[in-house]
């Protein structure tokens, strides 16, 4: 479809430039929904896209993804009009979203490294994957920010396995330069739309088959409530399972924790929630340490901040360290000088 020339005005905000709220938000969100009604059915797998049905389906999509796209470019370039119709945090929000897909439409995201180090040796034993943006001129983004509003977009899926690739990539270029007896690992954040993607297990194997990474040494993270009560985000959890990855619990003790479920969610590792470090928790600590141990479970503690955050959860018996006091998220070339230092040090 040919794009709107620059004078495009939608036909309702030519008429009248002061529609009410609900105008407004009708425009908006009638193909918004036939977007996300159309995607629904194909990626539900009640359709098949390759069907006359579903070409038809993906047609409409399009054609009501680039007339949200007119009016939304609309609304931002009349500044009369965006002063008619949105608040100031409106307006602001349509044009992260626009600044979003222009984002990942030329890839300017960046995967930074946090390490996990031994409670014991605090020697890396490996990192955490962790997605950045750095807008061109509102700087650094909070993926807490951006996440949301990938989801709402439906961005989130592409957006978390171009973030898991470039980590498998990573991974196996460490672990070729620095080989260990146990080698280093990748843990990568899943988001709860991803684990809904009933392909989500096939897709991830074929990207790990691209990299010679050592086998068990990768790791998905998920929060208790992006699983809690949904089969297929369990089903999907289990695949994964399968196909050789572990699975980290993360921000363990924030809301729907319980360690009788621990089991049935297939989990590894649990990842205590920074909170109990900040507020010094100690014994709160202690007791989950001693109750995921008796179940054969590792536990990660975040947050670890200071020396006395060290020395206090070292002495409680936990098995892995992460925090600022280590280290914050760096860039590959900055991980990969804190593994060169540790090779340093122990000469």
């Amino acid at each position: 479809m040919d794009s709107p020339p620059s004078h495009y005005i939608h036909p309702k905000l030519r008429d009248d430039l002061t529609l009410s709220t609900a105008e407004i938000s009708h425009e908006l969100r009638t193909p918004l929904t036939s977007i996300r009604g159309a995607l629904g059915l194909l990626l539900s797998g009640k359709i098949n896209v390759h069907t006359e049905q579903g070409q038809h389906l993906l047609h409409i999509a399009a054609n009501n993804a680039d007339r949200l796209i007119r009016l939304t470019t609309t609304i931002e370039d009349d500044q009369m009009v965006a002063q008619s119709l949105l608040t100031a945090a409106g307006l602001a929000r349509l044009r992260l979203e626009k600044d979003l897909l222009q984002a990942w439409d030329s890839r300017d995201f960046a995967v930074y490294y946090q390490p996990i180090v031994c409670a014991k040796t605090h020697l890396i034993q490996g990192f955490e994957a962790l997605i950045r943006w750095q807008h061109p001129h509102r700087g650094f983004i909070s993926p807490a920010e951006f996440i949301p509003i990938a989801e709402e977009l439906h961005l989130i899926h592409d957006l978390g396995l171009w973030v898991f690739e470039q980590a498998c990539q990573q991974l196996a270029h460490w672990q070729a330069k620095f080989p260990r007896t146990a080698p280093l690992t990748m843990s990568v954040n899943l988001s709860p739309l991803q684990l809904l993607r009933s392909n989500l297990a096939h897709q991830v194997t074929a990207i790990i088959a691209q990299y010679p990474v050592a086998p068990g040494s990768l790791r998905v993270e998920i929060t208790e409530s992006t699983v809690i009560e949904n089969p297929i985000a369990i089903a999907t959890l289990q695949a994964l399972k399968a196909s050789g990855l572990q699975v980290y619990l993360d921000d363990f003790g924030t809301g729907y924790s319980c360690l009788a479920r621990l089991h049935e969610l297939a989990v590894d590792v649990l990842k205590i929630d920074r909170s109990f470090v900040v507020q010094e928790q100690w014994q709160m600590i202690r007791g989950i340490v001693e109750l995921a141990k008796s179940i054969g479970l590792t536990v990660i503690t975040e947050g670890v901040e200071t020396e006395n955050d060290v020395q206090q959860i070292a002495a409680l018996g936990c098995h892995a360290l992460q925090g600022y006091w280590f280290s914050k998220p760096v860039i590959a070339s900055q991980g990969e000088a804190l593994l060169h230092g540790q090779i340093q040090m122990a000469a």
